[in-house]
């Protein structure tokens, strides 16, 4: 079944009049027709439940006035049939629905629809309200106030506000109909009658827009708040597919500034040293094939650091610290540079565990990483003959520093290479920073992860 397009429904209510004149006032409460699951629906039960005792009393104590006397039960009766056979099972419909009014379909809320014509079942119930209204009224006037709780009926069953404020506007009229039929056509009757319905008529429909209003805000805030969760879902994907890309490229680059150059180089000096034992000169051909071990030197160093970057270090955490000693070791007997590394893994002051227990294995390939590139711009750049590898705790950071005592640079001034930038891009994707202090003295790397963000 269609719902309306406001979310509430407003109680109205006159009441009835005895002797020509009207008593009661408006009352009741909202209802939201869309979202009526199984709890609103006892809800309307009870308030039908209470609606006919209420009827019940005052038909039993009032006096009966009306011209029409002996009707107040067959009334009654009607107001009971209509609710069970026609009400009821269109709300129960509405309950079966599990999307909520303005939903772009179930369970998702906040999307509004358009405003439908109320189907047959609806159209039949209404019609069906609007005559009980009227034949209670005629009944005795005192069942009037039957319309505090068929007015909030209508909005429930009719799909827009338009159609509620029509079904609402037939009910006054049948309500004042019955006063007629009820206390005679007089005059007075008329203008009583008329006067009150009016202001009964506008108190609904005033306070049925109002909620709506509100209604319709809550909708639209649900709608926004839905496409912000679709919007910081959609950044993320684009952000991971933007870090994987970042990725790719900087792998790209490094394949091509230290595999791709390292083996050019090979090619050219493995020619060189073929023209030279062509020509007969051992001695240049020897020169030129020490040179292309130490380049085919050069390309496995960077390929094993690649391969680091996109590889876990170990099978266990603490293996990190292993695979720092074997790099430095290995580096060492590549180029001759002395290097000390330490590692240290005692726990902090409250306890926690040291760093290869704080550090997801994936985050140990960016500390890896890191160790490789800082060793390798010792190795190209810095001329110097010790290097020290420090990887530590400093509160809740991972720090690995990286010392030599070479010539040093100037970190401001442009750089031909990747690396650097690869590092800083790598380690700001994990949570961390790079920082690059040089000079005369030599050149100190660090390279900081927070634990917090990539603890296991």
């Amino acid at each position: 079944m269609n719902d309306h397009t406001g979310d509430t429904a407003p109680t109205g209510a006159p009441a009835g009049a005895p002797a020509g004149s009207l008593a009661g006032s408006p009352a009741g409460s909202p209802v939201r027709g869309g979202a009526l699951r199984g709890g609103a629906l006892r809800g309307w039960d009870a308030g039908a439940a209470l609606t006919l005792v209420a009827l019940a009393v005052l038909a039993l104590v009032s006096e009966d006035v009306s011209r029409v006397p002996g009707t107040a039960g067959p009334a009654l009766g009607a107001f009971v049939g209509v609710w069970i056979g026609a009400v009821r099972p269109v709300l129960a419909a509405r309950a079966a629905d599990r999307g909520p009014r303005g939903s772009g379909g179930p369970g998702r809320p906040g999307h509004p629809v358009r405003p439908d014509r109320p189907g047959p079942r609806a159209l039949v119930a209404a019609a069906l309200v609007v005559l009980v209204a009227g034949a209670l009224t005629a009944a005795s006037p005192q069942l009037a106030t039957a319309q505090a709780f068929l007015m909030p009926v209508l909005w429930a069953l009719l799909p827009s506000v338009r159609s509620a404020i029509v079904g609402n506007v037939a009910l006054v009229a049948a309500v004042t109909a019955g006063f007629v039929l009820a206390l005679g056509p007089t005059a007075e009757t008329v203008r009583t009658a008329a006067t009150s319905e009016v202001l009964s008529l506008a108190f609904s429909i005033a306070l049925g827009l109002w909620i709506t209003s509100i209604a319709h805000a809550g909708a639209e805030r649900a709608r926004l708040l839905a496409e912000l969760e679709d919007a910081q879902g959609e950044l993320a994907a684009r952000a991971r597919d933007v870090g994987t890309s970042a990725e790719r490229e900087r792998l790209s680059r490094d394949l091509h500034d230290t595999v791709a150059q390292s083996l050019t180089g090979v090619v050219l000096l493995a020619q060189q040293a073929r023209s030279a034992l062509v020509a007969g000169d051992l001695t240049t051909a020897g020169e030129r094939l020490d040179v292309v071990e130490e380049a085919a030197r050069e390309a496995l160093t960077e390929t094993r650091a690649l391969v680091a970057a996109t590889a876990s270090p170990g099978p266990a955490a603490t293996d990190l610290g292993t695979t720092l000693q074997r790099l430095g070791a290995r580096f060492a007997r590549e180029t001759g540079i002395d290097v000390d590394v330490r590692v240290e893994l005692a726990a902090g002051a409250a306890g926690v565990a040291g760093v290869a227990g704080a550090l997801a294995r994936e985050h140990e390939v960016v500390v890896v990483r890191c160790a490789q590139e800082a060793l390798s711009n010792v190795r190209r750049h810095s001329g110097s003959a010790t290097a020290r590898v420090v990887l530590r705790r400093d509160g809740d950071d991972a720090v690995l520093t990286v010392v030599d005592v070479g010539t040093g640079f100037d970190p401001a001034l442009a750089r031909d290479g990747f690396g650097l930038e690869g590092l800083a891009e790598r380690l700001a994707l994990a949570g961390g920073s790079l920082d690059l202090q040089s000079g005369a003295g030599g050149t100190t790397l660090t390279a900081r992860l927070p634990l917090a963000a990539v603890a296991a």
